[in-house]
Formats: C-alpha cells, structure tokens, sequence
C-alpha cells in the first residue's frame, strides 16, 4: 500500500503543480472568448493534452506502461537485446519532435506565444515517451535525485511553463488584435508591453 507522503513525493508535487498550471493556462485561453476558432482550437488541444498528463502524474500511467512493456520483453526473453530498438526508438522520437517543431514553426507563422506553446507539449510527450522507453543511460539522468527531487521533474517543470505561458501568451495576442481591430486607428499594439 502507498502512503500518501509516499504518493505525494517532491518529484510528483512539481510535475503535478507545472502540469496543472499549464492545464489551467490552456483552459483560460480557450475559455477567453476573444480569439479566433482557430486559437481556441489550439487552446483546447492542448488543454486535453494537459489533462491527460495531470492524470497520468497522478496515477504513473507512463510506468505501468513501462513495466507492461518490460514484462513482455522478458516473457519473450527479449530483455537482454532491449538496448537497440530502445536507442532506435529513442532516434525515432527525437526525429518526430524535430519535425513536429518545424511543422508549428511553419504553420503558427506569426504567432511566437502558440509556436512556444506547442513545442513545449511536444517537449512534455516526447519526455513522456523517453520516460516509457526507459533507456538506462537516459534514466540514469531523469532520475538522479537532487534534495529528493529527480531531475526530470525539472523537464517536467521547463515544458509546461512552455505550455502555459505560451497559450497564455498567444491568448493575449489575440486580444490585444481583437482590441485593435475594433478601434482600427493606428498600428497594433505590442503584446509584450501593453497591460
């Protein structure tokens, strides 16, 4: 049985409060109101994306598909040869997130807080991923512990400000054309200094 401070380590306590933050960034930004379908859309995407990894924080999805993953490994007496298709898989997921960071530079053109906000859920799955690929060198890293913290709590940490302040981010901008569009008079306000 897991005891809650067991549960409730230091490590889940920052993923879960980055991965809500970002949560509730997504879901301020698709509720505004203001910007177009287009920028809600995006804003509800990656609120779903940001549940999802809330629950998973919470319940450790990415490690009981892990150690599914392991268990059959060993059952087919695969175990011992993981290492190779876990690099491949590895490769193949770092490629995957090049590319999809290169297709929200092309098509989010323009919008710097979406463009942020997407490369940092595609930083929190690709993380995801390598957390469930489990390579040891790679766990080595995302698990050593500082103070009771592990290190990919920090990853955790990095990609869900990306998330939430770039939706957040990206929300203002829209406001601030909207803003513009209604008063049409002069050249659009700047969305880093206006308040």
């Amino acid at each position: 049985m897991i005891t809650l401070s067991g549960w409730l380590n230091p490590t889940r306590v920052l993923g879960l409060s980055a991965n809500l933050f970002a949560l509730i960034s997504c879901c301020i930004a698709w509720t505004s109101g203001r910007g177009s379908p287009r920028q809600r859309r995006l804003a509800a995407v990656l609120a779903v994306l940001e549940a999802g990894l809330v629950v998973d924080m919470a319940f450790s999805f990415r490690s009981l598909l892990h150690d599914l993953l392991e268990d059959e490994a060993i059952a087919k007496g695969l175990y011992a040869q993981r290492a190779g298709p876990q690099i491949a898989a590895l490769c193949l997921l770092g490629a995957a997130a090049a590319a999809g960071m290169g297709v929200a530079f092309q098509r989010l053109r323009g919008r710097t807080g979406a463009i942020v906000a997407v490369c940092g859920a595609i930083l929190s799955l690709s993380c995801w991923c390598a957390e469930v690929i489990s390579l040891h060198t790679a766990d080595t890293v995302f698990y050593y512990t500082v103070d009771g913290v592990m290190l990919v709590s920090l990853c955790w940490v990095a990609c869900a400000l990306m998330t939430g302040l770039g939706i957040l981010w990206d929300a203002r901008a829209a406001r601030a054309y909207a803003h513009w569009r209604g008063n049409s008079a002069g050249a659009p306000p700047s969305t880093l200094t206006d308040s």
